[in-house]
């Protein structure tokens, strides 16, 4: 092995990742030969580092989901090798600081680190619990708002002017449109709320969230300062679907599960930031409140 190029290493490795595709699959039985043993006991050692036989029945739990034959002992001491050898790539990738310095590498560090507290979280859940749980956070699993609008424009300030006032005095949307010279907007008869952005843009969205059915407003201006353009929305339409609870139950568990997971990965993190020793110096940004931290000695500042 000693002779092994590095990029044979690094293809055995992501044979590795293929194999270990099912973590947390119990063994089953390859043949006549149950392989179930007992004890994560080490099978080998890499620099004082443990293969354990966990790992290996696990490897060769996702070698045989591929095979339609039963394993081989050339199989078994493949998958032995390949463990072995994503351990010395794993031991010389730290060694040389990569998990630090590989923004990918440190990315994917967190991410399974966060996975792995999510996994070990304990939390019960109950049918009361999720239906409080939805009672109090109904606006996330309602329909999204569905609106009908007229969309008039003009380049003209004083035109804009003009048209708002015959709004305030009563006049038709449309007949006053015409008579000004307004520009229409084609949209859809019926789109999202949150899709009006991709119409009207984010500006125009906000301030229609803000209007009830038969209301108008404007002008909204939009465009660069050599060309203004003036929007006025008419919402003729708007309508919400409420949902019963049964309907959405799978959704409403899934968010209140996220939810756990979060809150359990937070208090994780809270007991890692007391137990380091962490030092913010006086070039740090004052903002930062220094009372969650270790104060540098004098001599540092």
């Amino acid at each position: 092995m000693k002779n092994t190029p590095l990029f044979t290493l690094a293809g055995l490795a992501g044979l590795t990742l293929a194999l270990l595709t099912a973590l947390g699959i119990l063994p089953p039985k390859f043949g006549n030969q149950d392989l179930r043993l007992r004890g994560d006991v080490p099978i080998a050692s890499i620099n004082g580092e443990p293969v354990s036989k966990v790992e290996y029945l696990r490897a060769l739990t996702a070698m045989q989901a591929g095979l339609d034959r039963t394993l081989t002992e050339s199989d078994r001491r493949s998958a032995l090798q390949v463990l072995i050898d994503e351990e010395v790539i794993l031991q010389h990738a730290l060694n040389i600081g990569l998990a630090r310095s590989d923004p990918m590498a440190r990315k994917n560090l967190v991410q399974a680190l966060m996975r792995s507290t999510a996994l070990l979280t304990d939390y019960e859940i109950d049918a009361q619990t999720l239906e409080t749980f939805f009672q109090e956070n109904k606006n996330l699993f309602v329909a999204p708002r569905m609106v009908r609008v007229r969309v008039l424009t003009t380049d003209e300030i004083k035109t804009a002017d003009t048209f708002r006032q015959a709004m305030i005095n009563g006049e038709n949307f449309d007949a006053a449109g015409r008579r000004l010279g307004l520009i229409e907007k084609d949209l859809p008869d019926d789109i999202p709320l949150g899709k009006a952005a991709d119409y009207l843009g984010g500006t125009a969205r906000d301030r229609l969230a803000t209007l009830k059915q038969d209301e108008i407003i404007g002008p909204i201006k939009s465009g660069s300062d050599l060309k203004q353009s003036y929007m006025f929305i008419w919402l003729m339409k708007a309508t919400r679907t409420e949902v019963d609870f049964d309907e959405v139950a799978d959704i409403v568990k899934a968010e209140w599960q996220r939810r756990q997971e979060e809150k359990a990965f937070e208090t994780y993190l809270s007991d890692l930031r007391r137990a380091a020793d962490i030092r913010l110096y006086d070039d740090v940004i004052e903002t930062v409140d220094r009372s969650d931290y270790t104060t540098p000695p004098d001599s540092m500042n």
